[in-house]
């Protein structure tokens, strides 16, 4: 046993999580940088060869499992790494750099989705109408008050909060299929408002809205380090990976606390969460609203990257793709929310050497993949909630008094 855990954890170990992972990115960015549809063909053949192999030799992937568990800190610490090279790498392709960073805003908006659909049950089908409000809003805040940009972020994930409440008795009211009704009518409702309203610019949108500046210095410029100069996107990117990190940990956070079983009771059995005491409609109403802001924030994000929004941005379609990334991804797994986040937003850009047969192609592979993994690509596990409120118990961060505390999950 010794012997092996000294396999696991020396030098080869890591070596070998370091080499897999290095591996893989740069297979990645293969699919992005190299030109022609022949080396998204061959990427997936070289996937379905591998999956095909690994579920054909199990003992194999329980090995890579192990080998990745056993040494946890280095391949976080490679990944971190290797994420934070991206510009580097694309600094002569500042366009797959605005696409990277379209997929990390994604995955914000998607991390506030997957606590309304995954961890709650909440069926939201106005994500996009809530990305609307924070763009418009930090748009607004940014050319008719000049405020500066890092505090249009903030009001922008506000108010998108603040507009959950415009929701608040039908969330509370509904559920399943209704409540995605509702969330439906709500985002028609702001399109149609954002179109014809002149104080929103009205079907032309906001235009020149101001970049991102701190200190004086523009998001605009590039960066010179002398023996490279990095495209003005990647400033972008930095931000959007700060945002991306806090976010996500704040999501992984709730997941492994008393409040993430508190929602996996509502989403599993509601009748029986309320029977033991859990306020599902005070619980309800702090996810929807929660989820919304980062929803939002991403929206004011993106406001200040291209400049200028207009209604054509925020349609019911960017709501189903937010939806189809925490559903692909795996719901209840913010890992899941990343991969999906990539896959989604990624692999249509990459289809546009085909024209007009990429939505096709695009359809046909989501179909494919939801066949072979109904629960999404990364789904979440059955949770031990005996464990998991021990757990909360042991750090002190189950208050007294509250639902959990009592044994009300």
């Amino acid at each position: 046993m010794a012997e092996k855990q000294e396999r696991l954890t020396g030098f080869s170990g890591i070596a070998t999580v370091l080499g897999i992972e290095i591996v893989i990115y740069g297979l990645s960015l293969a699919l992005m940088l190299v030109p022609g549809g022949w080396i998204l063909i061959a990427e997936v053949l070289l996937l379905v060869a591998v999956m095909v192999y690994l579920r054909r030799n199990p003992t194999l992937s329980a090995q890579i499992r192990d080998l990745f568990a056993a040494n946890a800190r280095a391949g976080w610490i490679g990944a971190v790494v290797l994420v934070l090279l991206i510009p580097f790498f694309m600094a002569s392709s500042a366009y797959w750099l605005f696409t990277i960073i379209l997929a990390g805003l994604f995955m914000t908006a998607c991390f506030g989705l997957n606590l309304q659909l995954g961890s709650t049950g909440m069926v939201n089908l106005a994500s996009a109408a809530f990305y609307a409000v924070g763009a418009y809003t930090a748009g607004l805040l940014a050319l008719k008050l000049g405020w500066p940009a890092w505090l249009t972020l903030l009001a922008g994930a506000l108010m998108a909060g603040l507009f959950s409440a415009l929701l608040f008795i039908p969330v509370l009211k509904t559920k399943g299929h209704y409540l995605a009704l509702v969330t439906i009518a709500f985002q028609f409702m702001v399109t149609i408002l954002l179109d014809n309203q002149e104080w929103t610019g009205g079907p032309q949108g906001l235009k020149n809205i101001p970049l991102f500046s701190i200190a004086g210095y523009s998001f605009n410029d590039g960066i010179d380090l002398g023996f490279i100069v990095l495209p003005g996107y990647a400033n972008f990117f930095y931000l959007m990976l700060l945002m991306v990190a806090a976010v996500g940990i704040a999501s992984q956070r709730i997941y492994h606390s008393w409040v993430g079983v508190t929602l996996s009771t509502i989403r599993d059995d509601e009748i029986a969460a309320q029977t033991f005491g859990v306020g599902v409609n005070h619980w309800k109403l702090v996810i929807f609203s929660l989820g919304n802001c980062f929803i939002g924030l991403a929206g004011a994000f993106y406001a200040h990257l291209v400049g200028f929004i207009s209604p054509p941005n925020f349609t019911f379609e960017k709501s189903l793709v937010m939806v189809s990334i925490v559903i692909l991804g795996g719901m209840d797994n913010v890992l899941g929310v990343i991969l999906g986040s990539l896959l989604l937003i990624i692999l249509p850009e990459k289809l546009r050497v085909v024209q007009e047969y990429r939505f096709l192609i695009y359809g046909l592979v989501l179909i494919i993949m939801l066949i072979n993994r109904p629960r999404g690509l990364l789904p979440f596990k059955p949770r031990d909630y005996l464990d998991l409120i021990r757990r909360a118990e042991r750090k002190r961060v189950v208050p007294a008094g509250s639902e959990v505390a009592e044994g009300g999950v």
